[in-house]
C-alpha cells in the first residue's frame, strides 16, 4: 500500500517538531527514517499512525485518506522498541490477541497464529511465555502480533534499540528476509546507519523537524544533496577544505600526490585501519584503508606520504605500485 504525506506539521507549544513534510512511499517498499535525536523521525511515524494529531497536512494510504481516521481502523500494525507484551499469556495468544479483539473464527485464528509463528521462526516457543524468550525472540514475536490483523502498513520505531549488538546484526537480517517474503509496505525508525543502509529500499533522512534528501541507499551516500547529509550518513573527513569520504583519499609516497605530511597516527580495528595524516597545510585528514592494503603499504607513524582523492578509472591494480612506491 503506498503512502501520500502532503504538509505534515506537528507542534508541540512554541517548537515545531513536523515541519511541512511532504513525500511518496512505494507500495511494498520498506523505508528506513533516519536522523539525529530530536530531528521528529518518531513523531512523524506517530502522524502516520494516528497516534499523534496533526496540526497541518494529510495523510493518504493507498488513496485513503486516513488524516481523521481513529487509529484502530487505519489497518496498521506497530513494533516499537519496548515492546510490553502480556506476560501472562502464551507466544501463541499474544499473537493471536488482536484477531480474537476482532473476533475472527477460532479456526482461523489458530490458521493464522501457526503461519505467522513459523514465518518468524517461534512456532517451537508457541506455548512458551514472554519471559522464556530472549531479546530478539521477544522482537520477532512482537512483529509476529503486529502482522497476525494483515495490516496495509507496518510502522518500526527503533525496534532493535534495547537489544546487544549480535543480536541486532542478526534480527536486521532476518527483517530484510522477512519483508522480501511479506513485501507489506514498511516504514522503520532508526538512528543506526547500518542498520538503515542495510536493510531499507529508501533513506528518508530528517533534520530539524524537515526532510533533507531522500532516495536510496547507494544515492543519498554516494551524492548527498547538502552537507548535513554528507555527514550525518557514514564517515567523513575534511581534505584541502572540502568534506570527503576516508576511503576515496589514497595514500602515495612523498611527491606523489597534490600534498605531502607525515604519518600522524594509526588505529587497527581489524577489519580495517584508520590513518590520521598530518599535511603539511596543517591539517589533519584521516584514511580508510583495507586491511590489504595497509599491509601492502607498510605504514608506520610519521612514515613521509603524500595524499590525493582517488581517482576510481585509475585505481585499477594501483594498490601495488603505490605500495613499491612507499616501500622505496
Amino acid at each position: 500500500m503506498s503512502i501520500s504525506l502532503s504538509h505534515l506539521t506537528k507542534r508541540y507549544g512554541p517548537h515545531t517538531v513536523v515541519d511541512d513534510v511532504s513525500v511518496e512511499i512505494a507500495s511494498g517498499s520498506l523505508t528506513a527514517v533516519l536522523g539525529p535525536s530530536g530531528s521528529g523521525k518518531s513523531t512523524l511515524l506517530k502522524l502516520i499512525g494516528g497516534l499523534e494529531t496533526l496540526d497541518g497536512g494529510r495523510v493518504v494510504i493507498e488513496g485513503d485518506d486516513v488524516t481523521h481516521v481513529d487509529p484502530r481502523h487505519r489497518d496498521i500494525g506497530f513494533c516499537f522498541q519496548h515492546y510490553a507484551p502480556f506476560r501472562h499469556m502464551t507466544v501463541a495468544k499474544n499473537v493471536a490477541f488482536g484477531l480474537k479483539v476482532r473476533k475472527r473464527p477460532k479456526d482461523e485464528i489458530k490458521r493464522k497464529v501457526d503461519d505467522l509463528l513459523e514465518l518468524v521462526k517461534l512456532e517451537h516457543k508457541a506455548e512458551s511465555y514472554p519471559a522464556q524468550l530472549s531479546g530478539g525472540e521477544r522482537q520477532r514475536m512482537a512483529l509476529a502480533r503486529a502482522l497476525a490483523i494483515q495490516p496495509r502498513v507496518l510502522l518500526l520505531d527503533e525496534p532493535f534499540g534495547a537489544l546487544d549488538a549480535m543480536v541486532r546484526t542478526e534480527l536486521r537480517h532476518w527483517v530484510k528476509e522477512l519483508h522480501r517474503e511479506i513485501r507489506v509496505t514498511t516504514i522503520l525508525v532508526t538512528h543506526d546507519q547500518d542498520e538503515a543502509m542495510e536493510v531499507a529500499d529508501q533513506l528518508l533522512i530528517m533534520h530539524k523537524g524537515r526532510i533533507e534528501q531522500t532516495g536510496s541507499p547507494t544515492d543519498l551516500y554516494q551524492r548527498p544533496s547538502t552537507p548535513f547529509v554528507h555527514e550525518f550518513l557514514g564517515p567523513t573527513t575534511v581534505f584541502k577544505g572540502e568534506v570527503v569520504r576516508p576511503h576515496d583519499l589514497a595514500l602515495l609516497a612523498p611527491g606523489h600526490g597534490v600534498i605531502d605530511g607525515t604519518v600522524a597516527s594509526i588505529t587497527d580495528l581489524g577489519f580495517e585501519v584508520q590513518v590520521t595524516v598530518l599535511l603539511s597545510d596543517g591539517s589533519t585528514p584521516w584514511v580508510q584503508l583495507s586491511r590489504n592494503e595497509f599491509d601492502r603499504l607498510r605504514l608506520q607513524v610519521e612514515s613521509p606520504v603524500s595524499m590525493r582523492e582517488r581517482d576510481r578509472r585509475l585505481e585499477t591494480g594501483s594498490a601495488l605500485t603505490r605500495a613499491t612506491q612507499l616501500r622505496r
